[in-house]
């Protein structure tokens, strides 16, 4: 059977002191030893310890806490529980568990890529590194979004310079798995390199960046994708024969290279001072993140982009908010009051167990948080801070960018344009300051120091004025104004033109300065 071939030439290293994790909803799937868990589950509900069942029941204490953890989730919850969680095997009951998984055609059901030393998916606990996926979701793409994985797949296929183990159509995308003879997890920073230059390469083509940890699952071939019902399979199957360092070929540094870099790297090597880090000072910048993943969630609301991104948001909003100086409560919170604007919200466990970041982890970058949620050009413009740098120079420099005609740039237009619109009302109609600001649309207070600026700098503003009226006198006229800016722009100007003709006059007569 092919499907099962695949899951034992990826765990072809897998002995009986590893375990291989396979991820489901056990809901759907009836418990084993359940008899077992009841009496458990029996014993403890009357007050005895953990170590006493275990001694009781004659089992070892690791195996009951796990029935007594699943039986809880199990029958001991509400119904709006989350029961997607990973059970790790040793190696025959994973094959087994993966056959009947197959032959019955379980829903949403996942496989872990490598094998760990305990029954715990953590990369702390990897043992076996044994293949890498790139996981292609290429319908998120507009110019492959109607191709098929086979026609899809035939697009990519002479852009990978090594042969892959399998090519498999995984429901909605496409996996290309890369299996190798299975290596310690201290070659994790090279795996990571060769995943990394991976993405490098396929990032436009949809290639997800989430799929590239040590801890990584994928779909069991021949089970079903829950999102439109169709089977994952297996479009083509080759026996290779790779190992890890064969990858470090395709990187972009030479083996002298890298060797070269540690060996300076650790000649100029210092010791790091501990360095006391007040929090309280990174956390009134959260503000502006959290409201970038506000606006985020209403963006794609609007878009009716409802899920794929929910739990990485949370995630890093969690993560964002421990790191900036929050309690893990008040970042579970936050969290929720997030949850809360998701047209398809989580549940309060999900939030709880799924987007809770590690312990000791360095804090996302701008960049990497851009990267994971997929934040477009379009989304960026509209941010505070999860923009790339260079669109926050560009988007500064055009702030800076001064008009060719008037020699100022957009803010210092509408500023002065403003300022004279007020002291012709002011002056010339004598209207209130509040009656002011309300035909402007701005404050009272605004007015009120608009008004102080002119009278203190009354000589100044008469000169710039001036200037201003000049140029645009002068401009009207030329090819540029007339072809070059927007109608509603040119009699904005020219309406304008009159206004300040107006106040001039007044502040002519007001100073005592010569009107031209």
């Amino acid at each position: 059977m092919q499907n099962l071939r695949l899951i034992k030439k990826i765990h072809e290293g897998i002995d009986n002191t590893c375990y291989a994790a396979i991820l489901t909803n056990w809901d759907l799937i009836e418990m084993q030893e359940l008899e077992l868990a009841e009496k458990a589950f029996d014993i403890v509900s009357r007050g005895a310890s953990e170590e006493d069942v275990a001694k009781q029941l004659e089992v070892d204490l690791t195996h009951i806490r796990k029935l007594l953890k699943e039986y809880k989730m199990k029958y001991c919850v509400d119904e709006k529980s989350f029961l997607m969680f990973d059970k790790l095997y040793s190696k025959e009951l994973f094959f087994d568990v993966c056959r009947e998984m197959t032959q019955r055609g379980q829903k949403d059901a996942y496989f872990s890529l490598n094998s760990f030393y305990r029954q715990n998916r953590v990369n702390n606990d990897v043992r076996h590194i044994n293949a890498f996926v790139l996981d292609f979701d290429y319908y998120k793409v507009d110019e492959y979004r109607e191709l098929s994985a086979v026609e899809f797949y035939k697009k990519i296929e002479n852009k990978l310079s090594m042969t892959p183990t399998a090519v498999m159509d995984s429901g909605r995308g496409l996996y290309i798995i890369y299996a190798f003879k299975h290596c310690s997890y201290h070659m994790d920073k090279l795996y990571h390199a060769i995943i990394k230059h991976f993405y490098t390469l396929f990032e436009k083509y949809g290639m997800d960046l989430n799929a590239t940890l040590t801890t990584q699952v994928i779909r069991i071939p021949g089970t079903i994708n829950s999102k439109n019902g169709r089977k994952a399979e297996i479009l083509e199957f080759n026996d290779t024969n790779y190992k890890l360092q064969d990858f470090a070929a395709l990187l972009p540094w030479s083996e002298k290279e890298v060797k070269a870099y540690k060996k300076e790297k650790l000649h100029h090597k210092k010791e790091k001072k501990m360095k006391q880090i007040d929090l309280s000072k990174r956390k009134p910048h959260f503000k502006d993140y959290y409201e970038d993943f506000r606006t985020l969630i209403h963006l794609r609301n609007k878009s009716e982009h409802y899920e794929g991104y929910r739990e990485l948001l949370l995630y890093l909003t969690r993560e964002k908010a421990c790191w900036m100086g929050y309690t893990v409560d008040e970042s579970i919170a936050l969290a929720k009051e997030l949850n809360d604007l998701l047209r398809i919200p989580l549940s309060d466990i999900e939030i709880e167990r799924n987007c809770k970041p590690s312990d000791n982890r360095a804090c996302s970058s701008i960049d990497t948080i851009i990267d994971k949620l997929r934040i477009n050009i379009d989304e960026q413009k509209k941010m505070k801070v999860l923009k790339r740098r260079w669109l926050k120079k560009s988007l500064y420099a055009k702030r800076k960018r001064k008009h060719v005609l008037l020699n100022r740039s957009p803010k210092q237009q509408e500023l002065f344009e403003r300022r004279t619109r007020i002291c012709e009302l002011k002056n010339v109609h004598h209207l209130r300051n509040s009656r002011i600001a309300e035909i402007l649309g701005i404050s009272k207070s605004q007015v009120t120091r608009d008004l102080q600026y002119i009278k203190a700098h009354g000589y100044e503003f008469i000169q710039k004025l001036k200037d201003y009226m000049g140029r645009i006198e002068d401009a009207k006229e030329t090819d540029y104004f007339r072809r070059k800016l927007v109608f509603e722009r040119q009699k904005q100007l020219l309406e304008w033109l009159k206004i300040a003709r107006r106040a001039l006059d007044y502040l002519v007569r007001e100073i005592g300065v010569a009107k031209n």
